[in-house]
């Protein structure tokens, strides 16, 4: 196979692998927190500047798993349990298994125990590391994170973020973690939070651009797709050279 068929498929092969990120983040445009995931390519200097032999490389390659942090547009829901993050920070969430994750989504409801808990049954911890259970669900969150209760109950919603974001791996459902057990040794306490009750963040993925991107690279994989068959038309023909005589 010619050096020229390779930098074809491995074309295509990035094309595809960065329409899947696309179409993840389409299929989040709706998803409250969401925060839109990025494919990078990578660029392969060292094999050009060693004057390695370039066949059965991929030519092209990419990186997945980065994240745009961008905020999102703060929109009213009306519901006292529902919180939006301006700026800096997640709030920090366990599932039932103890695992910890970090998300923007603010969607909150309380439980049959009070908890307050998001869309994935997680409850949302406090600073003492526990789920913030409330009495009542008559709740008044202030900006800085103070929630008090009908009975007078008072409790303090943290907001975590951390020094370099790259720790943080993506999971569904606009979740992130950080390799288990280093949760306390990486993550800083936000100072100065902004929480705003009863309204929530929207994804930031913006559609349009998305869609634009999409058709870039649809038409790149085909414009790939088109030089694979030529280069196997020409393999063909070369063949054929081969054998007169």
């Amino acid at each position: 196979m010619n050096r020229g068929t390779y930098v074809a498929l491995s074309g295509a092969l990035v094309r595809q692998q960065m329409m899947d990120t696309i179409s993840h983040n389409l299929a989040n445009n709706q998803t409250v927190g969401f925060k839109k995931g990025q494919a990078v390519f990578k660029i392969m200097l060292e094999q050009a500047q060693t004057g390695q032999v370039l066949e059965r490389v991929n030519l092209a390659d990419i990186e997945e798993g980065f994240t745009d942090f961008a905020q999102g547009t703060l929109s009213p829901s009306g519901v006292p349990t529902h919180m939006a993050i301006q700026g800096e920070g997640f709030f920090k969430v366990q599932d039932n298994a103890g695992n910890i994750y970090y998300t923007r989504q603010g969607s909150l409801r309380l439980d049959s125990e009070g908890q307050l808990i998001n869309q994935q049954g997680m409850a949302l911890l406090g600073e003492d590391r526990k789920p913030i259970t409330v009495s009542s669900p008559e709740i008044v969150i202030s900006e800085d994170g103070t929630l008090k209760a009908e009975d007078g109950q008072t409790a303090k919603i943290p907001l975590y973020t951390f020094d370099d974001k790259s720790v943080l791996t993506r999971q569904g459902g606009g979740q992130f973690t950080v390799p288990r057990g280093e949760e306390g040794q990486l993550e800083v306490l936000v100072k100065d939070p902004h929480i705003f009750q009863g309204q929530l963040e929207g994804s930031n993925v913006n559609l349009m651009q998305e869609m634009s991107h999409m058709v870039e690279s649809t038409r790149v994989f085909e414009a790939c797709q088109k030089m694979l068959k030529t280069y196997h038309s020409l393999a063909g023909e070369a063949n054929k050279l081969g054998t007169l005589g």
